[in-house]
């Protein structure tokens, strides 16, 4: 049996804007049941009580309360303590087409169906919603090496990598929806077009966390997108063939990164935590 994880809001279709996991998408995950070890799963769990300082450069190694990372800042890019009680992490950067970004050191998942389901979780703000100041990815991605053009390029759009998850583009860069008030939902393979599946998918509030969720059900094959606990439309069938647009052929890490539109008051992203859990087969 599953034990109940969290309080707040079980019902589907109404916002879950307390501070924890949402129950709509996390009631039906088996943790007590992979921690004891009678369900064979991986389980992935940051707070960030503790964050990195990541020196501008390379991308280098480094360690969190959840495990280990790497992370990448631009010359005046930051990734820091977000200075709030609890916990959180900071990504900024102070110049023109700069940026910060962070991922897991492994990747354990995988969304494909021959594999189990998949849930993912974060909690995240942005200082601005204002146009052409920056970018922000939250999502899955394969475990390549962070760089001032990847996850996100130069030009503010989804670098050629495999990922899936919510971007939030610049308007000035001729990027899909409205700009830095909007999240579009997106997936891409390496040498194949980024795919946006729902435009202004979510819209954000400056300065207001907001969670961003997705789940895989092997069940139907179909994976979701939900902001604070509430299912978004467009949904996306994972295909049987690999090597299309969509990443099922290569294991998943979590990864969030900005890059700035301009350097004058570009603002930052803030993350709270980030949770992910996969059954495995």
């Amino acid at each position: 049996m599953n034990s109940q994880q969290y309080k707040g809001n079980q019902l589907t279709g109404l916002l879950d804007t307390s501070r924890g996991p949402s129950q709509s998408i996390w009631g039906d995950c088996p943790l007590l049941e992979i921690i004891n070890g009678i369900t064979d799963g991986v389980i992935y769990f940051d707070e960030f009580h503790a964050g990195p300082r990541v020196a501008a450069g390379a991308e280098a190694s480094y360690s969190g309360a959840g495990g280990g990372y790497r992370g990448f800042a631009d010359t005046g890019g930051l990734v820091q303590d977000g200075g709030e009680i609890g916990g959180t992490l900071d990504l900024s950067s102070d110049g023109d087409n700069e940026g910060a970004s962070f991922r897991m050191a492994g990747a354990p998942f995988q969304i494909n169906r021959n594999n189990g389901k998949l849930w993912v979780e974060a909690r995240v703000k942005s200082t601005t919603i204002t146009d052409t100041k920056h970018n922000l990815f939250v999502g899955l991605m394969a475990d390549v090496a962070l760089t001032a053009i990847s996850p996100i390029t130069a030009l503010g759009a989804l670098a050629d990598v495999n990922l899936v998850g919510f971007h939030r583009p610049e308007s000035a860069r001729g990027a899909a929806g409205t700009g830095g008030a909007i999240m579009n939902t997106v997936y891409k393979a390496d040498g194949v077009t980024a795919v946006t599946l729902q435009t202004d998918a979510v819209t954000l509030v400056a300065d207001t966390w907001i969670k961003l969720g997705m789940v895989f059900d092997p069940a139907n094959n179909v994976l979701s997108f939900f902001r604070n606990g509430v299912k978004l439309a467009t949904t996306y069938t994972v295909p049987t063939a690999q090597g299309t647009d969509f990443p099922n052929d290569v294991r998943l890490q979590f990864v969030i990164a900005v890059l700035n539109a301009t350097a004058t008051t570009p603002g930052s992203s803030e993350i709270d935590w980030v949770k992910i859990c996969q059954i495995l087969k």
